[in-house]
């Protein structure tokens, strides 16, 4: 059985390589999702939403972390995570990873 987790993904563009992850808990999962413009179609998140640089640094603040919004592509991510186990997926119309050893694959 799966749960659903959701991540705040900052990527590098010219390498379009993962250079932050931050999760989002559930309880400031609304907003995240507020921020993200995340249709009514996707009520539980799971595609990824692409942020602008003030959206990103919206999420950041709510998340109290720090993020480079002029340098890196932020996104809210959602990834089913597998109870009790470090197996995520990650679920995007373009990329299915899975990793067994904990680490995010993209």
């Amino acid at each position: 059985m799966s749960a659903l987790t959701h991540s705040l993904v900052g990527y590098d563009r010219a390498t379009e390589r993962v250079v932050d992850e931050y999760r989002v808990p559930d309880r400031v999962l609304a907003r995240a999702k507020q921020l993200a413009k995340v249709p009514s179609g996707d009520p539980d998140a799971m595609m990824c939403y692409p942020l602008d640089a003030s959206q990103a640094r919206d999420l950041a603040e709510i998340l109290e972390v720090r993020i480079d919004a002029e340098r890196y592509d932020y996104f809210l991510e959602g990834f089913a995570a597998e109870r009790g186990g470090d197996k995520r997926i990650k679920l995007d119309e373009h990329d299915l990873s899975v990793t067994l050893d904990g680490k995010l694959g993209v």
